[in-house]
């Protein structure tokens, strides 16, 4: 319904729609053998009458004002926590410069780091980096002075090496790992996450892809089944508790648990303020506010940058990370629940107050509530036949068989769950992977904010102009040429290195926005979210693997990560091309339609004499 109506509804014709409903009520009260006739109908639609004033209310509410934009701010301010903390793990996990194993006796008998290195590590002072140490009596090495203790070394078989991580502080020399960078800088020292445990560095990010991952399911259940201000509020107080949690976190697994508990919030915040904007903004401002709602990750990147810039530790990182989701507690408070889930809850007296600031007139609640007896009534009715659980099982199943029960869908389905895959490893892999390009953290952070802006900006362009297939193809090459590009530059050239990456981030960072938006147009509604489910976990997939190939494959290889995401992604854009294009198609409703849309597009093919191509 248009304004013309919602004032027809409210206004001057108010009065008179109060009379017929009336009439109809007495009319039910004297004949209840009347609700299996036209009476009934008549109450329905009398109660879709007050639905209908609210959505519209909501409507003309949402599409001007200052309401308005309350909304978008409150909506669109968490989620540049978000970029905060996803991305802190290139600080709060840097390691340091050089590290080796360090020798108390030969340092306090006056030796240099440099003469201890030629001494006890198997690369001498050649290679930063080791972990390694030879197994010498250090106690009589530092009687002697060191060109002495060079020479019994040089004229003896070497001992035993042994790693000094596992044999630090119960060897004959009571050895340690020395780092080469401030105290405090980053966990690694902390906990010795190096070496044989360097997976337990990358365990750190990874501890945060496992909360999103939970995180975007069970908010996701909280925020349908009791709201989005309730699911927001209870994501909110995770996020300050996992913040200082993080901070002050004296045990490695107390760490890890902090981070789960920011990767869970920030889904937490994520999509229940989302869901928020785009129910209750108008449909004017829909899509490019739905669009500018990604602009707040990249902003929390370069608002980062900066913290990182002026904070070197990582605990005060972290804290100066943590103190701006205090300012959820405004949230917490302003925030609304949204009207339309008030409405699928059947709660329309508080929909009506949120949007016309005053309680509905009694003859729609009347109406309302006579129409829902009888729905209810009939409900009961359809639902006393009993229903066997062989047939209760299939029914809860029934979504997977249809997405995966006809040739067609299935392949559509497997072809983005790998896309959505690949494109969230690269996305992060781009994101983590300054230390094996050897740049500034600072800056390579910030660069990689600024361009995902420049991508979303560009997305929107393109699609206003091309479709979803050839845009997600092209974006794909693109990206995956700039990202092989890399082998050819020498290593030490950071800055070109650096310059390429971020160009094929932009095409990651683009097609991850459209690839999202071909996916819902593929399937028919009544299996498209969990088709978007599903797509979503894979991605969860590719962002928990992302910090495993950066640090342990990065440190076999520099150009391992690039590499592998860049013939990943030319697999991923060949793929897309199996998709039919959907920027002009109806979208469909049922899984019946797909399968009957195919099979009409083959008998045209062959009455044309034309050999079918595979089915899309």
């Amino acid at each position: 319904m248009g304004q013309e109506q919602e004032d027809h509804t409210v206004g001057d014709g108010e009065q008179r729609k109060g009379d017929e409903q009336q009439q109809q009520q007495q009319q039910l009260e004297e004949s209840p053998a009347q609700l299996k006739n036209g009476t009934a109908k008549l109450t329905v639609q009398s109660a879709g009458d007050l639905k209908q004033t609210i959505l519209d209310g909501l409507e003309k509410k949402g599409d001007r004002g200052l309401w308005l934009w309350v909304l978008f701010i409150l909506c669109l301010t968490p989620n540049i926590l978000n970029g905060f903390h996803v991305s802190s793990y290139v600080f709060l996990g840097q390691l340091p410069k050089n590290y080796y194993c360090m020798v108390p006796e030969l340092l306090q008998a006056g030796w240099s780091h440099e003469e201890i290195r030629n001494i006890t590590s198997p690369t001498g002072s050649t290679k930063n980096g080791t972990c390694t140490i030879y197994t010498w009596n250090y106690g009589q090495l530092s009687e002697l002075n060191y060109n002495d203790a060079l020479s019994y070394t040089q004229s003896h078989p070497p001992p035993a090496e042994v790693n000094c991580l596992a044999t630090a502080g119960t060897g004959a020399g009571s050895w340690h790992m020395y780092y080469d960078q401030p105290d405090g800088v980053s966990i690694v020292p902390e906990w010795d996450l190096l070496c044989e445990r360097t997976a337990l560095r990358s365990t750190v990010q990874v501890a945060l892809s496992i909360g999103k991952f939970v995180g975007a399911s069970s908010f996701g259940v909280i925020s349908d089944k009791y709201g989005r201000k309730t699911s927001f509020s209870i994501a909110a107080t995770l996020y300050i508790v996992a913040g200082l949690l993080t901070t002050f976190s004296p045990f490695y697994a107390l760490l890890l648990l902090g981070r789960i508990g920011l990767g869970a919030s920030a889904s937490g915040v994520f999509y229940p303020a989302f869901a928020l904007l785009t129910e209750n903004i108008g449909k004017r401002h829909r899509s490019w506010m739905s669009i500018a709602f990604n602009f707040s990750y990249p902003l929390g990147m370069l608002c980062l940058a900066l913290a990182a810039y002026l904070i070197q530790p990582w605990r005060d990182l972290s804290l100066a990370l943590t103190v701006p989701s205090f300012l959820l507690v405004i949230h917490l408070y302003f925030l609304v629940e949204s009207p339309r889930w008030l409405l699928s809850k059947g709660r329309e007296r508080k929909a009506y107050r949120m949007v016309f600031g005053h309680s509905a007139p009694q003859e729609l609640i009347d109406s309302a509530t006579v129409a829902e007896k009888h729905q209810a009534a009939a409900e009961a009715e359809t639902d006393s036949a009993p229903v066997p659980f062989s047939t209760r099982l299939k029914q809860s199943f029934s979504e997977f068989t249809k997405l995966y029960g006809t040739p067609v869908l299935c392949r559509r389905a497997l072809i983005c769950h790998f896309t959505w895959c690949i494109t969230s490893l690269c996305y992060y892999v781009t994101a983590l992977n300054a230390d094996n390009f050897a740049a500034n953290r600072n800056v390579y952070v910030a660069t990689t904010g600024s361009v995902d802006i420049v991508a979303y900006i560009l997305s929107m362009i393109v699609l206003a102009y091309f479709g979803r297939r050839s845009s997600s193809f092209c974006f794909f090459l693109y990206a995956g040429v700039c990202l092989l590009v890399v082998l050819t530059i020498p290593p030490d050239n950071t800055t070109l290195l650096v310059t390429l990456a971020m160009l094929g981030r932009v095409g990651i960072t683009a097609v991850y926005a459209i690839v999202t938006l071909h996916t819902a147009e593929l399937f028919p509604t009544e299996i498209r979210n969990t088709a978007l489910g599903i797509c979503s976990t894979m991605a969860h997939v590719g962002s928990i693997a992302a910090p495993y190939i950066t640090d342990l494959l990065g440190r076999l290889a520099w150009w391992i990560p690039t590499t592998i995401c860049g013939c990943s992604v030319l697999l991923a854009g060949a793929l897309t091309l199996l998709h039919p294009e959907t920027r002009d198609a109806a979208l469909k409703d049922h899984a019946q339609q797909e399968r009957h849309a195919t099979h009409a597009v083959d008998e045209e093919m062959d009455e044309k004499g034309e050999k079918p191509i595979a089915n899309n």
